[in-house]
């Protein structure tokens, strides 16, 4: 029987944003402040993958440097143009699928 390590939200996310982005180039273009059309679509595509993997929106927010209704900004988003579904309408971002 093996033991696994419990890990916290907070390394589950940092770990996926290393698997996301290995350079840390892109990484710094994704958390550094602006408006560019390519650093926002390159958000909603990290923050799409986070919340398939059931990270919280505080901690992505905490992860990516920026604010939390940012993030459930951009999860409405991917949620009205079809990316990710709720399973109610109160339900918790990270039960989405």
């Amino acid at each position: 029987m093996e033991i696994q390590a419990i890990k916290s939200d907070q390394i589950r996310a940092e770990e996926i944003l290393l698997d996301i982005c290995p350079d840390n180039a892109e990484l710094r273009k994704i958390t550094r402040p602006g408006r560019s059309h390519e650093r926002i679509k390159m958000l909603r595509q990290v923050i799409h993958r986070l919340i398939l993997e059931q990270i919280p929106t505080a901690v992505i927010a905490k992860a990516l440097k920026i604010k939390q209704p940012a993030v459930q900004y951009h999860a409405r988003w991917l949620e009205k143009n079809g990316k990710i579904v709720k399973p109610g309408r109160f339900a918790h971002w990270i039960n989405a699928v």
